[in-house]
């Protein structure tokens, strides 16, 4: 079984547990779905961010103690409660899944939320006007997975539904990018962007503490940065630096810095961050990865997206460095175990459309089918979002085992966009040109 290092609720589902629930239009892959994201945890404190527990906190709860319910229209339907405290009036409240497996719906007392068709990476809803102080019920109500067996070819595969509430104020950190760029000599020059995004109709104003730390505490820059964003309105507060680049991030040397981040609104602290950051710049030609400007010898292991912990220690110690996960959902437990071992990761969409062979005709492989279009890209974009922030993941892929086409031209496209240095491959295409690792 994968080791799950935080405490946190886990419902076990089986893929037969789906029922059949109205089944929105192939061309509709979400609805209601805040932006893409890491998984980014606020504290009320600097202690408590440093501690990096998810365990039940002031901002932050895991919801528990799930009950199986008769749905609508024979869905299987789940519910569970959560509390908004009166400290969280004058904030915003989102809902974070992780992990479904299937396609499903968020409902919040009685009112649609949100919904979201791919069930194999996380997403966020933010229910703050849905919500009320006090108790709240949440219902997740899973749809028929029937429809989208043709794309999800991953064979017996054991969902996990985790979720949890978290509060944020209404002008929010909403991301952190990260990016390395190799210096001259014995430095590196770094860039840290936190993404700040006001959630109202007014003008806002914040002021963004960061500091970042060396893992002996070396503090190498800090600072703050006052913004202003209008209605509805999103900044970036940059941070650069030179760092040693002994303490780049590679397989041989896995450094991980610290960011601290301290969201000051009205002169009272709002939000803490403690985030585990590496720094590396990559290159892939001819074959060859470049890491920090260094060739190096990957030794690749093909796993399942939910090898377990204690396999992916066996296969390190055995002198593997790079890691391919199948298709499904890799947990963000699982890669911070891959950034902290120094272990490279390729990464697929959750896209695998292999028992409908390589027809490109009419009723063959989806991959050319432009009614699949929205599932491939939608698939696409989810995986590049909610992991770009991990160093391990030094490849992605559209797709597994799903022949070629136009669903599969344009989501290398649009990986390709969102990826930065990052090659995106499809070996399994035929050579043809949306694929990096032939170039």
């Amino acid at each position: 079984m994968t080791e799950y290092k935080y405490i946190f609720a886990t419902l076990f589902l089986s893929a037969s547990l789906f029922g059949a629930a109205a089944q929105r239009p192939l061309s509709v892959t979400e609805e209601g779905r805040d932006a893409l994201r890491g998984r980014l945890i606020p504290y009320p404190t600097a202690a408590e961010a440093a501690a990096a527990s998810l365990a039940r906190q002031r901002y932050m709860q895991p919801v528990e103690q799930w009950r199986e319910s008769a749905g609508e229209a024979g869905a299987r339907t789940f519910e569970a409660e959560f509390t908004v405290p009166f400290s969280w009036v004058e904030r915003q409240t989102f809902l974070r899944i992780e992990g479904a497996g299937a396609p499903y719906e968020v409902i919040v007392n009685g009112r649609f939320a949100g919904y979201a068709q791919n069930g194999f990476a996380p997403s966020e809803f933010n229910v703050t006007k849905l919500s009320r102080e006090d108790k709240n019920k949440i219902e997740i109500r899973f749809a028929d997975t029937a429809p989208l067996a043709a794309v999800e070819c991953f064979g017996a595969r054991t969902p996990r539904l985790r979720a949890m509430v978290i509060s944020q104020p209404r002008i929010r950190v909403r991301d952190v990018l990260v990016r390395t760029r190799t210096g001259i000599g014995t430095t590196a020059n770094v860039d840290v962007g936190i993404v700040v995004h006001n959630q109202t109709l007014n003008p806002k104003r914040a002021r963004i503490y960061y500091d970042l730390y060396t893992p002996d505490s070396v503090s190498v820059a800090a600072g703050y940065k006052d913004v202003e964003l209008g209605m509805y309105g999103v900044d970036t507060v940059r941070l650069a630096a030179n760092i040693d680049a002994s303490t780049l991030w590679s397989d041989e040397r896995p450094t991980m810095y610290r960011l601290e981040i301290r969201n000051r609104i009205a002169g009272r602290d709002a939000e803490f961050f403690t985030l585990p950051v590496g720094f590396r710049s990559q290159e892939y030609s001819g074959g060859e990865f470049r890491i920090n400007g260094v060739a190096r010898t990957l030794r690749w292991a093909d796993v399942a997206a939910d090898v377990s912990h204690e396999r992916i220690r066996e296969l390190h110690a055995g002198g593997c460095n790079a890691l391919r996960f199948s298709a499904g959902y890799v947990t963000d437990d699982t890669l911070s175990l891959c950034d902290s071992l120094g272990v490279y990761v390729s990464l697929g969409a959750a896209i695998d459309s292999s028992l409908s062979g390589e027809s490109r005709r009419r009723g063959g492989n989806p991959s050319n089918d432009p009614a699949w279009r929205e599932t491939y890209l939608d698939r696409a974009r989810m995986v590049v979002e909610t992991t770009k922030r991990h160093p391990s993941v030094i490849v992605y892929r559209p797709a597994d085992r799903s022949a070629n086409g136009i669903c599969l031209y344009d989501s290398y496209l649009a990986m390709r966009s969102i990826a930065g240095e990052r090659p995106v491959f499809y070996p399994d295409g035929g050579g043809e040109w949306n694929d990096d690792s032939k170039k």
